[in-house]
């Protein structure tokens, strides 16, 4: 037999049991053809919640709600004596359905977001677990009706959006991750800069060098959602020095991530990593996970490139593309004299064999070096540029001893960024303090400061 309610001398046919919550049993019902959602207070305990007149409070933060602009479902009727509401019903999947189908809520995360500074403005707090939030037409709507004054640790960014976000999982670093630990870094660097002390051209950078300790490469921790990294453990080089990052989403991973790093990236002093000195909650982890601020540090620098301008070689000199696959020996022979090994040719072929390097995002028209007016390779200069960036990186950049203090580098560096502009850099950053830099127009732009468990 069907079941059918009265609600202030409307009579509904209960379709079905939509949902229980906390404060009440709320049913799809029908009258006149027309579909509503009839809410049945309850007054079953709640360990977690109290309570006190809930048809009062309903109707009060029905109120409150309307006059902060969140979008919720239209009011009806109500029944104070039998304890009875009657609402639009917002046909369509709450975000907790899309969640357990696997479907990404993302797209709809700037409307929560509105939802969240609205209501903030107006001193409350809504209640952000998923079951509360339908989605009609590509509208998000918020179908309950309570809310509380507003608390910093129970708003949407401190605890809501952990409901929202499908759970990150784990999985050790593979070859096959590389282009989507380049695209973590794009990501990570587009929201904000604190990180760009560690960029993809960093990573593509690190992960071709001769001295990169490959052996351990899949000790570096992934953390994945959705078919994407969303977070990472990565060795500098080798053991003992460590980047650890999320994406913002997903930022309550970091002590997860500082966690496996320690246990997994330490050599025998321990570990080390650097943080931006503007990047509070990642220094609280950290301190929190018993890393101790060192006198260490390192700078990044950055120069618009607005302001770059052609700086022209001394006579003689010209400037050639120097493909580093390609030109192996040429390339390696160049950076050994540019880095100070010294200008032995045996000993840098017995010290430094030949190694291909082959890195997937170099663009060779980057990639300079000054030649001399005898054909000798005087200085190189490589710059880095991604097209789903903005900015240029600078990596690395040397002079052979004999012909420094020529402006050989300089005018090097500005032809490469000069080229970086016209791909669609706006700005280039060098992680580097040298007065070098500042004399030819960077700026100090972060500090990062390392902090050291042993």
């Amino acid at each position: 037999m069907e079941r059918m309610l009265a609600v202030n001398g409307t009579t509904y046919r209960i379709l079905r049991l939509l949902g229980k919550g906390k404060g009440g049993y709320s049913y799809l019902a029908e009258s006149d053809e027309r579909q509503v959602v009839i809410k049945q207070i309850h007054h079953e305990p709640c360990d977690y919640y109290s309570f006190g007149n809930k048809i009062e409070a309903e109707l009060h933060d029905y109120e409150r709600l309307q006059r902060a602009g969140i979008r919720i479902p239209r009011m009806h009727a109500y029944d104070t004596s039998a304890e009875q509401i009657v609402k639009d019903y917002i046909e369509g999947p709450t975000v907790m359905e899309l969640l357990e189908a696997g479907a990404s809520v993302e797209p709809y995360l700037p409307q929560v977001r509105d939802m969240a500074a609205k209501a903030m403005a107006a001193g409350l707090n809504i209640d952000y677990y998923p079951t509360n939030f339908a989605l009609q037409d590509g509208r998000l709507w918020y179908v309950d009706y309570e809310c509380n004054d507003y608390m910093e640790q129970w708003d949407f960014e401190h605890w809501g959006r952990f409901h929202w976000l499908p759970k990150a999982c784990f999985r050790s670093y593979r070859e096959e991750d590389y282009e989507a630990v380049c695209d973590f870094l794009i990501a990570l660097n587009q929201r904000d800069r604190t990180h760009i002390n560690w960029n993809w051209a960093r990573f593509e950078w690190m992960a071709e060098h001769p001295e990169f300790d490959r052996s351990a490469v899949s000790s570096i921790g992934l953390w994945w959602s959705e078919g994407r990294v969303v977070g990472a453990a990565i060795y500098d080089m080798y053991f003992g020095e460590a980047f650890c990052a999320t994406l913002s989403d997903h930022e309550a991973l970091y002590p997860e991530i500082l966690d496996y790093a320690y246990r997994e990236l330490k050599d025998d002093s321990g570990l080390g990593i650097a943080i931006c000195e503007g990047n509070g909650a990642e220094i609280e982890a950290a301190e929190a996970a018993g890393f101790v601020l060192a006198e260490q540090h390192e700078t990044v620098m950055r120069l618009d490139l607005d302001r770059v301008h052609p700086s022209d070689l001394p006579e003689g000199f010209s400037i050639s593309e120097l493909d580093p696959l390609q030109e192996g020996y040429d390339f390696q022979w160049l950076l050994w004299q540019g880095f100070d090994h010294g200008e032995d040719r045996e000993e840098f072929e017995r010290e430094d064999p030949l190694t291909v390097q082959h890195r997937r995002h170099l663009n060779k028209h980057l990639s300079l070096a000054a030649i001399s007016p005898d054909g000798d390779k005087a200085a190189y200069c490589c710059v880095w540029f991604h097209k789903d960036t903005d900015y240029a990186y600078v990596e690395p950049l040397c002079t052979v001893p004999s012909f420094r203090s020529k402006g050989i580098a300089s005018a090097l560096l500005m032809e490469a960024l000069s080229r970086a502009r016209a791909l669609g850099a706006k700005r280039a950053f060098v992680i580097s303090d040298l007065p070098f830099y500042e004399n030819i127009g960077f700026e100090a732009a972060q500090r990062y400061d390392f902090f050291w468990k042993p």
